[in-house]
């Protein structure tokens, strides 16, 4: 094997400058994304520049070879929960070199880190070895061994959390890959390297016993103590983040839709207007508008100032809580609203956020704001205003809160599209953002007959004008039409739809 990967392109550094971010899954802090984890372990820092982007993996040396997730075939992963924890296997000598993969808050000023922990669940005793070598695209031009840590570019990129039995260091002329399997590495710490087109790697190599366990992090800032002993558990994080995720929006759904775990990815994604918006809808207005404010949305996009723009105008709609846009967030406002443009687009969501420039005290801001709407309802508008076709978290959680519910001209429509197979199954979702409130609704079964009980909360600082909303469910029951804020009600049975066994009727229900 060795010399294989070189074959392949996987370890040497990539010099033809062309920078690709990897597949995975985002792990950081609430405030931070840090890394990508693709499907086999391998951390990939998020940098602010590409020209210094690097790669940490580990590879594991066992009684009989080395092993590298990266081309082995029997390496599995899976998310246990709910937060950006994740768990990679790969099989070795009859049993799991198990990583598992998190970041935290370091205690001190050191900074957040990500964490990967190793544990030996083989028979047998292994060496592992943490390397550190240039992404696609990015260089490593000057490496060395201090202690613990591995320093890049006058940075630390690896520190683990006990003394190294053995290291190594390569520049171009080398292979890492080569000089760890074939016994190479040294005891000590070698010389510092130097590589003029940015080739340097290197590898930690740490003594792993059957049973046991230990950590490397990967710092984003200037981690000098043992990991283990300052930066917290998976166990700990994970429960954090359970923890931030009490307020927001739920979902019970016949097909396991887990709108929690999306929402933990879309909290670490690329930044943008989209993602705003569905912070606000499922759960956390104060965010969206802090990142709106302060964060720089759509980066890259020609049509940032108008999806800025447009993102204000939905997170009003869906909020209008003007405390929160109150304050330093006036001047925010008023530059979102100038680099908005003055195209159609533009005009339509600066007339959606009238209301909220009368209420903060700018009559003539209204009265403007007002002159733009045109035909255009607010209503209207706030129906494609936080669409998205990205393709990642923003556009899943958008997709699904239009599954169960959707704006109509008078009111909403609930459970817009319901599948077949949910049919005879209960369903919930609880404190949806909407234009006219957030929304909490239950379908309980009694036999062929959906129970539907429902509550809209209105919003802080209501319409005013406005004819009672109506709520409909078009799939469950066509006639069915309420202006009650909350209430429950027996609806017909789906038409054609015959149930495979009676359920025991429910008796009442609540949101309780």
């Amino acid at each position: 094997m060795a010399g294989l990967f070189s074959r392949l392109g996987f370890w040497r550094a990539r010099t033809d400058g062309t920078a690709r971010s990897p597949s995975g899954m985002r792990v950081g802090t609430w405030d931070t994304p840090l890394a990508v984890v693709d499907s086999r372990g391998t951390v990939w820092p998020i940098p602010g520049d590409r020209e210094t982007a690097w790669r940490a993996e580990w590879w594991v040396g066992a009684d009989d070879r080395w092993y590298a997730p990266a081309v082995e075939a029997a390496v599995r992963q899976t998310r246990p929960g709910v937060g950006p924890v994740l768990e990679t296997r790969m099989r070795v000598s009859g049993g799991d070199v198990v990583a598992t993969t998190w970041a935290g808050q370091a205690d001190g000023s050191a900074g957040p880190a990500v964490v990967v922990e190793l544990a030996n669940e083989t028979p047998v005793p292994v060496a592992v070895a943490v390397t550190v070598q240039a992404a696609a695209g990015g260089r490593i031009r000057r490496l060395a061994v201090d202690g613990r840590r591995l320093i890049a570019d006058g940075t630390p990129a690896v520190v683990v959390d006990r003394d190294p039995g053995r290291s190594a260091l390569v520049d171009a002329s080398g292979d890492l890959w080569d000089e760890v399997t074939g016994g190479r590495a040294m005891v000590g710490s070698p010389a510092p390297i130097r590589c003029r087109i940015g080739a340097a790697a290197g590898a930690l190599i740490v003594p792993l016993p059957h049973r046991t366990a230990f950590r490397f992090a990967v710092s984003a800032g200037d981690l000098v103590d043992n990991p283990s002993a300052v930066l917290p558990s998976a166990g700990r994080v994970a429960a954090g983040w359970v923890n931030r995720l009490e307020g927001a929006a739920t979902v019970d759904l016949p097909d396991g839709t887990d709108a929690h775990r999306v929402l933990v990815d879309l909290v670490l994604a690329e930044p943008s207007a989209a993602a705003v918006v569905e912070l606000a809808r499922w759960g956390f207005a104060e965010e969206a508008v802090h990142r709106l404010f302060t964060g720089h949305l759509d980066i890259g996009s020609a049509d940032a100032g108008v999806n800025r723009l447009q993102a204000a105008a939905m997170l009003w709609t869906l909020i209008r809580d003007p405390a929160l846009f109150a304050g330093a967030g006036t001047d925010a406002l008023e530059g979102i609203v100038r680099a908005g443009g003055d195209n159609a687009d533009a005009r339509r969501a600066v007339a959606d956020l009238a209301d909220l420039f009368e209420v903060l005290g700018d009559n003539t801001a209204a009265h403007d704001a007002r002159a733009h709407s045109g035909a255009t309802s607010t209503r209207k508008a706030a129906v494609g205003a936080g669409s998205t076709d990205d393709g990642g978290p923003a556009a899943e959680l958008w997709n699904l809160a239009d599954r169960l519910v959707r704006p109509s001209a008078d009111g909403l429509d609930l459970l817009v599209t319901l599948p077949d197979t949910w049919l005879g199954q209960p369903i919930e979702l609880h404190g949806l953002a909407t234009p006219l409130g957030r929304l909490s609704l239950a379908v309980r079964w009694h036999g062929e007959r959906p129970a539907l009980l429902w509550e809209l909360e209105p919003h802080p600082l209501p319409r005013s004008g406005v004819d009672p909303v109506v709520l409909r469910v078009p799939s469950l029951d066509r006639a069915f039409s309420t202006t009650e804020p909350s209430g429950e009600a027996l609806l017909a049975a789906p038409a054609g739809w015959v149930p495979s066994g009676a359920t025991p009727p429910v008796e009442g229900g609540s949101f309780n």
